[in-house]
């Protein structure tokens, strides 16, 4: 990487009361050769509807990491919108119907069909199927999300792993501060909730710049806001994983050209499949889940 990219960390909330969204807003440069560092100028908790604007008036120089099931899975869209080919068909499906209407939806196929897994998602133990409805809800998330990229999608946002067409619009990440996390060998589960949340939190600060290799020189200057709200870490740590991104795309799993090998929770990929194409439907997890074997 070279120069200066706009980096966004999202957290990302389909709650009614749309309090929960948390945005990072920083600069990713190169400060020494061989030493990026990510400057954190804003972590904020956003209502929707201005992260929205702010994605579409984000420069081309951006990379934005979104904490939200781009899609669903393979069977339920088939059920949803049997012609649709790609996230984008669904996109606009989403955008033209209410959320009692997907959750309707969601109910009768989950009522026959359980809870189906993305193929993207077999790869990531943390994961939840983006069709659960209780303790995480996934459902509003996913359907507000998706009613908000249909949006962005038109207007010429670059959405791996899409074709990006001469796109020329900011890039928007598929992203999970859990898996990241992990990834980084930091703790990953219990720092949202339990009596050791907070410890755990500030284990995660502590090891963020080491672990990650990202330099965040005034990372104490939102620290307190960090450990006090689980939400604006996980703003952060998105933040973090899209500078990885506009560093060296290698480290994350990328969907391959062909079967791939997600056998785990029952994973049974065909030879005939085509793990790039089932993704352009589904939506993938971008997590840098090779920092152990480059560091």
């Amino acid at each position: 990487m070279t120069g200066e990219i706009s980096i966004l960390g999202v957290d990302y909330s389909g709650a009614k009361a749309d309090k929960n969204t948390w945005v990072t807003r920083g600069v990713f440069s190169d400060v020494t050769p061989g030493g990026e560092t990510l400057r954190i100028e804003s972590c904020t908790a956003t209502p929707r509807a201005d992260l929205t604007a702010l994605l579409a008036a984000a420069p081309d120089n951006t990379v934005a990491a979104l904490d939200f099931p781009f899609s669903v899975p393979r069977e339920f869209a088939c059920r949803w919108l049997p012609k649709a080919k790609s996230m984008p068909d669904l996109w606009q499906a989403a955008a033209s119907m209410d959320l009692p209407d997907f959750m309707a939806l969601r109910d009768e196929f989950v009522a026959k069909h359980g809870e189906p897994y993305r193929r993207g998602d077999l790869y990531f133990p943390e994961c939840y199927s983006c069709l659960h409805k209780a303790n995480p809800n996934m459902v509003p998330m996913t359907f507000r999300g998706m009613q908000m990229l249909d949006g962005l999608w038109q207007a010429g946002s670059r959405v791996p792993p899409l074709p990006d067409d001469s796109r020329k619009g900011p890039v928007l990440l598929e992203s999970m501060p859990g898996a990241a996390l992990r990834a980084m060998g930091l703790p990953y589960k219990g720092y949202k909730k339990g009596q050791n949340a907070i410890d755990l939190r500030r284990q995660i600060l502590e090891g963020l710049e080491l672990k990650s290799g990202v330099a965040i020189p005034n990372l104490k200057n939102f620290r307190d806001d960090c450990i006090g709200n689980d939400d604006c870490l996980d703003s952060v740590v998105a933040a973090v994983a899209a500078c990885l991104w506009s560093r060296d795309q290698s480290l994350f799993r990328l969907p391959q050209d062909g079967p791939g090998d997600a056998t785990k929770r029952g994973g049974t990929p065909s030879q005939d499949e085509n793990e790039i194409e089932t993704a352009r439907l589904e939506g993938w997890l971008y997590a840098p889940v090779f920092l152990e074997l480059t560091s």
